[in-house]
């Protein structure tokens, strides 16, 4: 089994469990009422470079990264240096992401925030709507 085998096994079992407490169609509920996502395309097409800025904890090659005791805090500063957009590692067991880190980045930032995670179904899409996220 490769490394990406295993992290893919590790989502699908994850996955699985939340699929089991909050039905697909109960996230399709949930995301009827949230507010329509930003448009990303003009924030990063625009004049410069644009920064997307990343809260991840750890990596399956390098180990863990840095310690994030707020993942709030960290957005509010990747903003306040200008950053166009925020990448929130949502993997948990490589990354060290979870739905609440996104939850945290959503509510203190303006800026557009981005689900980094391994996609393997439509649920995570849901998922990603109802907790905030502007692009995946």
């Amino acid at each position: 089994m490769t490394v990406l085998d295993d992290i893919i096994a590790g989502v699908r079992e994850d996955l699985a469990v939340r699929m089991a407490a909050v039905p697909i169609e109960e996230l399709k509920a949930q995301a009827h009422h949230m507010r329509p996502a930003r448009d990303v395309y003009p924030v990063l097409k625009g004049d410069g470079v644009s920064v997307i800025a990343e809260v991840k904890r750890s990596s399956p090659s390098r180990g863990a990264l840095a310690e994030i005791p707020s993942p709030a805090s960290l957005a509010m500063d990747y903003e306040a240096g200008g950053a166009h957009c925020i990448s929130v590692l949502t993997e948990q067991r490589r990354f060290g992401g979870s739905l609440a880190d996104l939850d945290a980045v959503r509510a203190a930032v303006d800026i557009p925030v981005l689900r980094k995670d391994f996609i393997v179904t439509s649920y995570q899409l849901w998922e990603a709507k109802v907790h905030g996220a502007d692009m995946v």
